[in-house]
């Protein structure tokens, strides 16, 4: 049995190891500070998974040779690992708050007049002053142009008071490895477009993106003689209309539009409901610091197994640390699967102990659980 004075001798040695631990730290993150640096120097992205997942295996198989457990060493570099991603994005945030950056690159769906562009017009007027867009053929290539760096935003319709969520929006979102940042309310005005000024049955062929056709079924049905044609964006739908120089085909398109590509509006408003809002994502690489803005949303979507009871447990603990719910959306597509998933929009601060300590409750819960952004609540329109 150790005596007294072996106890203080080997407490002094553990102390000296301590010391020596922090010290490591303070030097790794020295390092992590010029990794930083680099990244926004090259702009490159401030998390790699991959590499983050080769080092924790590396690092337990490492452990296991030295008869440590593998789940202390994942618990330990974990943390280690957080506290790199927090300091690199507290310089990135740094670094553009001392260049004062007044411009950015926005990729939307569609050339200008679409709807996604005076989105991002809008956007960037109230929050960056300048704007480039990179005009893109699908959602899915919006997407990948902020993925690979090719623009700082992306720009993305979620949500539209006639139509509900866009379902391929939401799948791409559970996919990609951007972040929601920033929305914005967008009024939808459509408009029955034309070369000329003609009574609407003689018109044969009309031409938009698919979600204006939903937004207007009811205008549309008035209508059972005309061809739809969908596009890839109104903006596209209205091009066609200019270059065909076809009396017979209209578009659905807006009236920004109109006067782009110089077109007569033969009716306007058409939309289900009177409020015709869109509400458009904002999307960046990186999560952005609202840890001093008193209102925050964090959108996250998780699965759970069905008839679990698993939702009805997420829910009591949502309510009993009294977070606010915005928005529920059950996601569950495939009415043979196993599993249910769901969108939730809670209000609460990314940052805070409360909702690290209930994320850690709910997913106990799920089967799958991914943020999909955390920004401030005040919504831009």
């Amino acid at each position: 049995m150790p005596t007294k004075n072996s106890l203080l001798f080997f407490r002094d040695k553990i102390n000296k190891i301590d010391r020596n631990i922090v010290k490591l730290l303070a030097e790794r993150k020295h390092l992590v500070l010029e990794i930083a640096q680099s990244k926004i120097k090259n702009k490159q992205e401030i998390r790699d998974l991959e590499r983050e997942k080769t080092m924790i295996n590396e690092l337990t198989s490492l452990g296991k040779i030295n008869h440590l457990e593998p789940a202390f060493i994942t618990q330990l570099f974990q943390v280690i690992i957080e506290e790199s991603v927090l300091t690199q994005k507290k310089t990135l945030q740094k670094f553009n708050h001392d260049n004062n950056l007044t411009h950015a690159n926005f990729a939307v769906l569609g050339p200008k007049g679409s709807y996604s562009h005076i989105a991002a017009c809008k956007y960037s007027n109230q929050n960056i002053q300048t704007c480039n867009i990179q005009e893109c053929l699908t959602f899915q290539e919006v997407i990948k142009a902020v993925e690979k760096h090719q623009s700082d935003y992306a720009i993305l319709p979620l949500e539209n008071t006639c139509s509900g969520y866009i379902n391929e929006v939401l799948d791409l979102l559970e996919d990609t490895n951007l972040f929601i940042v920033g929305e914005i309310n967008i009024f939808v005005n459509h408009c029955l477009l034309s070369i000329e000024k003609i009574t609407l049955e003689k018109i044969k062929n009309i031409y938009s993106h698919p979600q204006p056709f939903k937004q207007c079924s009811n205008f549309i049905k008035k209508f059972p003689n005309w061809t739809i044609n969908y596009t890839n964006s109104t903006a596209d739908a209205m091009k066609i209309i200019s270059e065909s120089n076809q009396k017979t085909n209209a578009a659905l398109g807006s009236e920004i539009g109109s006067k782009i590509y110089g077109l007569k509006i033969l009716s306007k408003n058409l939309a289900n409901e009177e409020k015709n809002i869109t509400k458009f994502i904002i999307l960046n690489r990186n999560l952005i610091d609202v840890s001093k803005n008193k209102n925050k949303k964090i959108i996250f979507l998780f699965t759970i197994k069905k008839k679990s009871g698993a939702l009805a447990n997420i829910l009591s603990i949502l309510k009993n640390k009294k977070i606010i719910i915005k928005k529920l959306t059950d996601r569950t597509l495939n009415h043979q699967s196993l599993e249910e998933k769901f969108y939730i929009e809670i209000q609460v601060n990314l940052s805070s102990i409360l909702i690290k300590e209930t994320l850690k409750k709910i997913k106990k819960f799920t089967t799958l659980i991914k943020i999909l952004g955390s920004y401030p609540y005040k919504t831009l329109s």
